[in-house]
């Protein structure tokens, strides 16, 4: 397994990224780039890979997946085209990189799941052919920030879809904050898992005793190693079912520094990935 963190520039450009995550000890780098970012030039790199695949073997950091969160399925015909057409674009720079892994959100539609995953009928059979076509896997992070946040909807989903290059980018927080298993999802859908967030959470049971689930922040992000999560079971089960790619840390945790926090979440990590 490679030991990574998730970036869109926090540390400076690529290059500077790079050199700082080969001086604390990763290996890899996952990058989330939306249409308008400049940390990574996808023009260039579209035009050129080589760019990028050169920078990679200097700085001795590998680029797990390239990323985009948006919404394909959002109601405005403007916006689902745009972040359509940008998801495709980066399926082809993952292909002419030579990489196997894009990360991203199914999408969200403000009438509910059932008209999210109709909408996602129509738009994503072409995005999956282009994926099939290009060798590329796709994992969809289960953030509650689209429609992929709980086992039964990807049931669904992979049901309706019928894409092996459809998977996961399992994040374990997001479920311990809806008080699901993420060992038991885990272990379910092991063969789905394509990327890893390690992000952990914390239920913060005397805010719920007091304000109950409604008010919000009971159920902070935490580094790995911080939360509730059982860490030496979550690899336990993702070995048994062949996982050895990027383990990613997400750093959402409210009482780090960015890069205090990574070196922490590293230190932590590398006794299950080494």
């Amino acid at each position: 397994m490679m030991l990574g963190f998730l970036t869109s520039g926090q540390l400076g450009d690529l290059k500077k990224t790079m050199e700082w995550a080969r001086a604390h000890g990763f290996q890899s780098i996952s990058v989330a780039l939306p249409p308008d970012s400049r940390f990574i030039e996808l023009d260039e790199i579209l035009n050129n890979p080589r760019l990028l695949l050169d920078l990679e073997e200097g700085k001795g950091v590998y680029i797990s997946a390239l990323g985009f969160y948006g919404n394909p399925i959002h109601p405005d015909a403007s916006i689902r085209k745009l972040h359509t057409e940008h998801f495709i674009r980066l399926l082809e720079a993952t292909y002419k990189l030579e990489k196997t892994v894009v990360t991203g959100w199914l999408g969200i539609h403000p009438e509910g799941v059932d008209k999210s995953i109709e909408e996602a009928k129509k738009v994503w059979p072409p995005i999956l052919k282009k994926a099939e076509d290009y060798g590329v896997k796709i994992a969809i992070e289960n953030c509650p920030g689209n429609i992929m946040y709980r086992p039964d909807i990807w049931r669904a989903v992979f049901e309706e879809l019928r894409s092996p290059n459809l998977g996961l980018e399992f994040d374990p927080s997001h479920l311990i904050c809806q008080m699901i298993d993420p060992i038991k999802a885990a272990d379910e859908f092991g063969r789905r898992i394509y990327h890893i967030h390690a992000k952990d959470a914390e239920v913060n049971w005397e805010r719920i005793r007091e304000v109950g689930i409604t008010a919000g922040g009971w159920c902070p992000h935490r580094l790995p190693g911080f939360g509730q999560l059982d860490w030496s079971k979550f690899f336990s089960v993702l070995r048994k079912n062949g996982y050895n790619y990027a383990i990613s840390i997400e750093h959402e945790d409210p009482f780090f520094k960015y890069e205090e926090g990574l070196v922490l979440a590293r230190k932590f990590l590398e006794r299950f990935t080494y």
